[in-house]
């Protein structure tokens, strides 16, 4: 046997199996508040009255809003406090930013409890404007607020001048005009605390209930009017609203709503009609959503040209943490929620791929509504433990959306020991 051959290939292959590869750089850098100057932290202090036990939503955190305020064309960063002073971040270049909290006017007090801000241009002068969302529940009051920007650094509040003063209990704020009149309409998303009056069966839709249920306004000359019950809006104390996310979900040119609600609710599909009126048909386009669900996004994730939805729950990645939580209904639970009116919820993060309106043998529309097809778990992203916002973003400029999601809460309170 002629082993040289043999030993040369056995030379080549060492020498390219000892080749170091050359390491790829991570996508992004964590960075320093020392070289950032961001020293913001949401710091929450457990009160007799206020804490996670009187307050379900105590350990969700607050809202931040990212935008170019003076138009400098770099993003500055506002950060809301549940228990402080919200903070205002101007970006001055190269990550480096300055609090100007304090001369710009926006620090909000801390009469209510903060849950979530939003910028937008409310006036259309040409400024983004900042609108403030809080909770009033038990000792913590205080209206919601809206920030109108006077270019030049400095802010002016004046929610109850433009009608959007609301006092109840604020989660988020979505900003867009849904009837295509050229200025920017409002949805306010609210939540429901726990109580008595919030076990019964979907009936309880119909029942208005001014602090927890939400709330659509539409602008008319500057000032936003409340037409939430006019436009078919649920308004309920059923609403544990977590997530909105707009957008044209069946391509008829009108922006459509998906809210996700936390515990028994369903979520909401809202279909703009178009004529100022929207139609809840989540049941007409899902078979399941989550139960417990949080945040949500809208964007076309596989570039077809149909808006997908995700939406996030609870479900551990890990099987110890699984097996320790209180994670799924029982079967006798999930049938009665069923004979109570309400639909197919799992726990676990819903990715609603959508496929585009039904359509019959004669090509005719068989249904006024686009049909979803849930892949969470095929997409492999249904598990990511205590889960709050998603982003549908391409991070790596590659042409496809990655899917960003944030998580954790402090002292896990579902856990059964």
């Amino acid at each position: 046997m002629n082993i040289k051959p043999f030993l040369i290939l056995l030379w080549i292959g060492t020498i390219f199996s000892c080749r170091q590869e050359t390491p790829i750089p991570p996508l992004f850098e964590k960075l320093a508040s020392e070289k950032t100057n961001i020293t913001f932290e949401n710091t929450l202090v457990e009160e007799p009255l206020f804490n996670s036990i009187n307050y379900l939503y105590f350990y969700d955190g607050g809202g931040v809003a990212v935008g170019d305020i003076n138009n400098d064309g770099l993003a500055d960063i506002y950060f809301t406090a549940n228990m402080n002073s919200n903070r205002l971040y101007l970006n001055k270049g190269n990550f480096q930013f300055e609090d100007i909290t304090e001369t710009a006017g926006v620090g909000g007090g801390t009469q209510g409890w903060t849950t979530g801000a939003t910028m937008a241009d409310v006036n259309g002068d040409g400024f983004l404007d900042i609108y403030v969302c809080r909770s009033n529940y038990l000792d913590r009051r205080g209206a919601n607020q809206l920030f109108i920007n006077n270019g030049d650094l400095t802010f002016t509040e004046q929610a109850r001048k433009y009608g959007l003063d609301h006092t109840g209990l604020s989660r988020q704020a979505a900003f867009f005009d849904y009837d295509l009149d050229g200025d920017l309409d409002m949805y306010l998303l609210n939540h429901s605390v726990h109580s008595k009056n919030t076990y019964g069966d979907t009936s309880l839709r119909k029942i208005t209930d001014k602090e927890a249920g939400d709330k659509l306004y539409k602008n008319v000359d500057g000032f936003f009017v409340d037409v939430t019950t006019e436009a078919g809006i649920y308004e309920s104390i059923l609403g544990y609203g977590l997530g909105v996310a707009v957008g044209d979900i069946n391509g008829d040119g009108y922006p459509d709503i998906y809210i996700s609600n936390d515990f028994h609710e369903n979520d909401y599909l809202y279909y703009n009609n178009g004529d100022g009126t929207f139609t809840e048909a989540l049941t007409n386009s899902m078979g399941h959503v989550s139960n417990s669900s949080m945040g949500n996004d809208m964007a076309d994730f596989n570039n077809d040209g149909l808006l997908d939805i995700v939406v996030l729950d609870m479900l551990p990645e890990k099987e110890e943490i699984l097996k320790s939580s209180v994670n799924f209904d029982s079967y006798d639970i999930y049938n009665l929620k069923l004979q109570f009116g309400y639909y197919h919820q799992l726990r676990r993060n819903m990715l609603q791929l959508n496929r585009g309106p039904a359509i019959d043998d004669n090509n005719a529309l068989k249904v006024p509504y686009d049909l979803f097809s849930e892949i969470g778990q095929l997409a492999n992203i249904h598990a990511t433990d205590w889960s709050w916002a998603p982003l549908f973003v391409d991070l790596d400029n590659d042409g496809n959306k990655d899917l960003f999601v944030s998580n954790g809460i402090f002292r896990r309170p579902n856990d059964l020991e």
